[in-house]
């Protein structure tokens, strides 16, 4: 079913529920979280540049706004399916993943508490980081999809609870595309999230 799928995908936020004060510091009133698998990185290795990153994070991202979208979908000009638009999407994403594979991409990083919003990227781990310390954050938001979404930032704050820490990764400019379709992503996520509170989920 669908909203199975949406859950694995999106999880919703049964963590923050249980935790009513580990969203003390909320990132942002839209925002995205859940209990994504995600670790962080000084320097990427191998080594990309920032333009690399964003043409990688565009691709992930348009797939899977597009993966999430209902197969009932119209193109806006023209009013009806675009399948060659969705191929060309399904096609940047397994090249995307195979190139990923070569690189010898391992396991998924563990699952942890994580809010994403549209300028900052919140999460909770037992290892403190620095406040200070820049860093790529790679955040998988889909588990069928192992590729991450790399974001590169730098930790502005740090908060302990119950054995963890809570850390604020302030996130650097990101390209307009990617910041485009970020937001979109983000929204898409809230919207659902408010729809299954109204509904008593």
């Amino acid at each position: 079913m669908a909203t199975s799928d949406a859950s694995a995908d999106f999880p919703d936020s049964r963590f923050f529920a249980s935790h009513p004060d580990a969203l003390h510091g909320a990132v942002a009133a839209v925002q995205l979280d859940g209990v994504f698998p995600l670790d962080w990185v000084d320097v990427l290795n191998p080594p990309q540049t920032l333009a690399e990153v964003m043409a990688d994070n565009n691709t992930l991202l348009r797939a899977l706004l597009m993966l999430d979208e209902p197969p009932t979908s119209h193109d806006g000009e023209h009013g009806r399916a675009d399948p060659i638009q969705n191929l060309e999407r399904r096609v940047d994403l397994l090249l995307l993943m195979a190139s990923a594979a070569l690189r010898g991409l391992g396991n998924l990083p563990a699952e942890r508490p994580c809010a994403l919003s549209s300028r900052k990227l919140r999460w909770a781990c037992s290892e403190p980081l620095d406040v200070g310390r820049r860093l790529w954050a790679r955040i998988y938001l889909r588990h069928r999809v192992a590729l991450p979404l790399l974001l590169p930032g730098q930790i502005t704050e740090r908060q302990p609870d119950r054995g963890q820490f809570w850390h604020t990764l302030e996130l650097d400019s990101l390209d307009q595309h990617v910041q485009n379709d970020l937001d979109r992503l983000i929204f898409r996520h809230h919207r659902r999230q408010v729809a299954r509170h109204r509904k008593g989920a």
